[in-house]
């Protein structure tokens, strides 16, 4: 069978890899926005052309007989990627356009949970004046500032950590409405957030172990907002800071959701969704819902899942969800991106990397190439995150240290990272925090 692959960064090396296990090269089609290095040595074939050119990637797909897709990133599903490849019979792992609104429209999100989930959503409020802005923030108190589209994770802004007045808030309202038109203000939340991502088909959902990424851009949850420096997960499939009710909590959230959406679209969804939540004294919230995987969480679930992908995928894609045919290994993980210096801040200089694979496999871990391209001189940035290391054990804290170790040996002086991701002594500040939160409630 002939697949094919939408994207070219880390969530795709990643899934690349898991869908070229055993089957080589020879399988794997691939339209990506730059032809990313790992991605290339997996591939049969390798297109480059904007992510919302639907038309040349259903050319591309066709023209090489390609009977399965699998979308990694959000603008092509946006776009409507999977309903045009789906006329032309192609299975497609990845929603529909009307569906991809429940990370592409804030505001439709929550105006869904609100209709037809009734749970799970923090007090919100769709804005379009600064003076129901002032008005919404005086009556919850301290807010986030959420531009209702496509922000890569970093468009977000929240009271008491990006700014601290209302006068500030009401400049990032009146920035967001100047571009927009309409901002979503929501109330600050205070708690852990997770990742709970779930392959769905048609009603049926099966959860992937949570994870917890790191936004931002350095140690101690400081400096400006990013896609993600890295995440780990552990070996029991959930967090020590959750209950069991958490997961459960949010799971049934999920499976609501799914409900809601197949619902008001009239079509199954069939594809990953991405549940971003938060824990906190009071229960579970939703943060956002993504219609792909997370990045960098998926290369954490894809180094753990122990399955045949192209199989399960084409399952999933024809509406079938058979739970015994996958599995993730009950080990723990750790994955740790490396990025220019000035990163998130665009306009990072393009740097030359020599990092070789065989320096990082020999240590039993695995480097999962991203915004980077290949140069005669060595491997060239492309200003953002520009590769990552991901390992798999028994132990996210061993991991992480291990991680640490080869980095302290072989990490080129031009690209930096974060240190704390699956830190022994960080997870269990976590831990505490939320036992402070539950009994203060």
């Amino acid at each position: 069978m002939r697949i094919g692959l939408i994207g070219s960064g880390g969530r795709e090396h990643a899934i690349a890899k898991i869908l070229a296990k055993n089957r080589g090269r020879d399988s794997l089609y691939v339209y990506g926005s730059h032809l990313n290095p790992g991605i290339q040595k997996l591939a049969a074939l390798s297109s480059v052309g904007s992510m919302q050119d639907v038309e040349t990637m259903k050319d591309f797909f066709t023209g090489n007989k390609v009977e399965l897709v699998v979308v990694g990133p959000e603008v092509p599903l946006i776009a409507g990627v999977s309903d045009r490849l789906r006329r032309q019979g192609i299975r497609v792992m990845g929603p529909t356009q009307a569906q991809a609104h429940l990370e592409g429209d804030k505001v439709f999100m929550r105006d869904l949970l609100r209709r037809r989930v009734q749970k799970g959503s923090p007090q919100w409020k769709e804005v379009r004046d600064v003076e129901t802005a002032r008005n919404f923030i005086r009556e919850v108190g301290q807010v986030a500032v959420k531009p209702i589209g496509l922000t890569g994770g970093k468009g977000v802004s929240v009271m008491g950590v990006h700014f601290q007045t209302i006068d500030e808030a009401l400049e990032r309202v009146q920035t967001s409405l100047e571009q927009d038109g309409v901002v979503l203000l929501e109330e600050r939340l205070i708690g852990e957030e997770f990742s709970r991502m779930a392959f769905v088909a048609d009603g049926k959902i099966m959860g992937m172990p949570v994870a917890q990424d790191f936004k931002y851009a350095y140690d101690g949850d400081q400096g400006g907002m990013t896609g993600g420096m890295g995440a780990y997960s552990m070996a029991d499939g959930s967090m020590p800071f959750l209950t069991k009710d958490d997961l459960q909590e949010a799971d049934l959230i999920l499976q609501l959701t799914v409900n809601a959406i197949e619902e008001e679209t009239g079509a199954g969804y069939r594809g990953f969704l991405y549940g971003q939540f938060i824990t906190t004294a009071h229960g579970v919230r939703v943060i956002e819902y993504n219609v792909r995987l997370g990045d960098p969480e998926a290369i954490n679930m894809m180094a753990l899942l122990d399955t045949d992908a192209p199989e399960f995928f084409g399952e999933l894609a024809d509406g079938q969800l058979r739970k015994e045919n996958a599995a993730f290994l009950p080990q723990a993980s750790v994955c740790k991106y490396l990025v220019p210096a000035a990163y998130p801040q665009s306009g990072s200089e393009k740097i030359v990397v020599n990092l070789k694979d065989e320096d990082v496999n020999q240590e039993g871990f695995s480097i999962i190439y991203a915004s980077i391209i290949e140069k005669p001189q060595g491997l060239e940035t492309l200003g953002a995150r520009a590769l990552a290391v991901v390992g798999i054990g028994t132990d996210a804290g061993n991991i992480s240290a291990g991680i640490e170790a080869l980095l302290g040996r072989i990490e080129p002086a031009t690209l930096r990272h974060r240190k704390d991701i699956g830190d022994v002594q960080i997870i269990q500040k976590k831990v505490r925090k939320m036992e402070s939160l539950r009994k203060g409630m």
